[in-house]
């Protein structure tokens, strides 16, 4: 009887010892894989934060985007009728009307978990400028009394460059810069390794 007391004691600690070791394998285990994810999830983080920070230099190097450059000529008339005379100037002017990203800096930059995609939100492109590169007055006529100055040729040309880059505009300039706008940017992040890179307009 003694004997086959001991023999279950034997074995009962003989299973207490087993589940004991089992829980610790089990608990050391838990612990290591929590360890694991924890650095995996640090280490997620310094990826996807490097991966903006990739996304936002190449970005800066942009700074302004021209995205189009036109040239354009007009001819304008410009008269003038005095007391007992008239006269006239025919000016022909070329001008150059640039659309684009006035601060490409103000993109939002959004970083897959994995860092495998990013999403760029960019402004809308705007009109940048439209500067008068060359003037020539080929036809006039000129009185004493009755004469077209500088200041009013100026004046003429701003007016008509004005409504010329309305008309550009209303033939929907910015919708297609737009369009371009979107291609560049995916153009210019795609070397950087991710696997999707989706551009949209803010």
């Amino acid at each position: 009887m003694s004997q086959k007391k001991s023999s279950n004691s034997f074995a009962a600690n003989l299973a207490t010892k087993v589940i004991l070791r089992a829980v610790t394998i089990v608990l050391i285990a838990a612990a290591v894989f929590a360890l694991a994810a924890f650095a995996f999830g640090k280490l997620q983080k310094v990826r996807v934060q490097n991966k903006r920070t990739a996304v936002e230099r190449e970005l800066a190097e942009c700074a302004e985007l021209v995205l189009y450059k036109m040239r354009y000529s007009d001819i304008i008339t410009i008269k003038k009728r005095g007391a007992i005379a008239k006269a006239f100037s025919i000016v022909r002017y070329e001008g150059v009307l640039r659309a684009g990203i006035e601060n490409i800096r103000d993109a939002e930059v959004i970083v897959s978990p994995d860092a495998k995609s990013v999403v760029v939100k960019i402004p809308p492109t705007v009109l940048l400028g439209n500067d008068i590169q060359s003037q020539e007055v080929f036809d006039e006529q000129q009185r004493l009394f009755t004469r077209i100055g500088t200041q009013e040729i100026f004046d003429q040309i701003e007016i008509a460059k004005r409504e010329a880059a309305d008309e550009i505009l209303a033939d929907g300039l910015l919708d297609d810069a737009d369009q371009r706008a979107k291609q560049v940017v995916s153009a210019l992040l795609k070397p950087l390794g991710f696997r999707s890179v989706i551009v949209e307009i803010k």
